[in-house]
């Protein structure tokens, strides 16, 4: 797999717009990973700047981003393949990310996302950082809370607006979001809890 054009999640294939379809899950086929996720050297010529899977599973992939052919890590992400849900970790912020490269996002563009997991539900106010990204910034505790409800659930439901509901399904992505979590915590992102699928020790 490559390491320097790869990006988090592909494209999403039938879906024009965010509410065009009923509870439709987009975890079934692997895809390749979003641009909308890399930094911004990672289109440029040749450079030590990597993005390097971590851990892949079901419709759901961890990567990291390492600026020194691998010496140091200065991002860390996870998510759906489907583009719908994505989780970004760095030095200045943790954020919940969806996108999707039918979307022609306005500048700066707002509006709600509702993410829904078994009893779990929150509204992200999510701002446009591209034409085909959402993003939202929020605090460890509130992204501990929903990696923790992922973590006992088999499907977590997003509506954008008050448009009908999609539905993401979380099988495999225990394993993928405890390594997002170890890789906030090593590189003193944030503390973002114990995974459901991580070992307190070796022994």
């Amino acid at each position: 797999m490559s390491t320097k054009f790869k990006v988090l999640l592909g494209c999403l294939a039938c879906l024009a717009l965010p509410g065009g379809a009923w509870a439709q899950s987009y975890d079934d086929t692997a895809h390749a990973m979003p641009v909308a996720m890399q930094p911004q050297d990672e289109n440029s010529s040749p450079s030590p700047s990597q993005m390097l899977v971590d851990e892949h599973g079901g419709g759901w992939v961890a990567i990291h981003h390492t600026p020194d052919a691998g010496v140091h890590t200065d991002l860390c992400i996870a998510g759906s393949e489907s583009e719908i849900l994505m989780f970004r970790a760095d030095a200045d912020s943790l954020q919940v990310r969806s996108a999707d490269d039918h979307w022609t996002l306005a500048n700066g563009e707002k509006g709600d996302m509702t993410v829904t997991v078994g009893a779990y539900t929150h509204v992200f106010h999510m701002q446009a950082n591209d034409a085909t990204t959402l993003a939202a910034t929020m605090p460890a505790a509130d992204m501990t809370r929903l990696l923790d409800a992922m973590a006992r659930q088999h499907l977590a439901v997003v509506r954008f607006g008050d448009q009908p509901p999609l539905s993401v399904n979380l099988a495999g992505s225990v394993p993928v979001l405890d390594r997002f979590r170890g890789c906030a915590e090593t590189q003193h992102f944030a503390d973002l809890g114990q995974g459901a699928g991580q070992k307190s020790s070796p022994f």
